[in-house]
């Protein structure tokens, strides 16, 4: 099974720590472990884009269920994004909203920050894209994904460079905001 890290976020307690998850969210290993946090299962939704919405408005996504083993219920909702429907939820008509190619230059798949109930997502590998749908499609489940959570007003996407992700104008304009 493919493992990657992702920073865990603990800012009730004040705290960071970094955790290994397998492509189904679940932990492999944390240091230090907060066991009442962690084992705790809390169901969360995760958008996906969904044939024929989709096909018709490229922005469309439906909410499915996932139960989180997690404290940080955000970064489990977004590398669930990237992991895409199960086959259950393909045969339902979901589709994957992103596909992710080459070496991380952070060692993990992506970083999230939330400060000021703006949430920073920054890839740390390419994001293929095959024109305008595919990132409509791509927008929307992270950003419908990470506004569920009620700490969270709007969302920035980085791409592995720290630019705004699909801002062809150079300008990065995500940031301006």
């Amino acid at each position: 099974m493919l493992k990657f890290p992702l920073v865990l976020n603990l800012s009730l307690l004040g705290l960071a720590t970094i955790a290994t998850f397998n492509l189904a969210g679940t932990p492999t290993s944390a240091a230090p472990q907060f066991e009442a946090a962690a084992t705790r299962s809390q169901p969360v939704q995760v958008f996906l884009p969904k044939k024929p919405g989709s096909q018709q408005d490229f922005s469309y996504v439906e909410p499915v269920w996932r139960q989180a083993q997690t404290a940080s219920v955000a970064q489990f909702a977004i590398a669930q994004v990237i992991a895409g429907p199960t086959r259950q939820e393909q045969q339902r008509g979901f589709t994957a909203p992103i596909t992710l190619r080459g070496t991380s230059n952070c060692g993990r798949d992506f970083t999230l920050a939330v400060v000021s109930n703006v949430a920073r997502l920054r890839f740390c590998r390419q994001v293929l894209s095959s024109g305008v749908g595919d990132d409509a499609r791509m927008t929307s489940a992270l950003k419908a994904t990470l506004k569920q959570f009620p700490t969270i007003r709007s969302v920035v996407l980085l791409d592995q460079n720290g630019n705004c992700l699909g801002d062809l104008s150079g300008d990065n304009r995500c940031l301006r905001r």
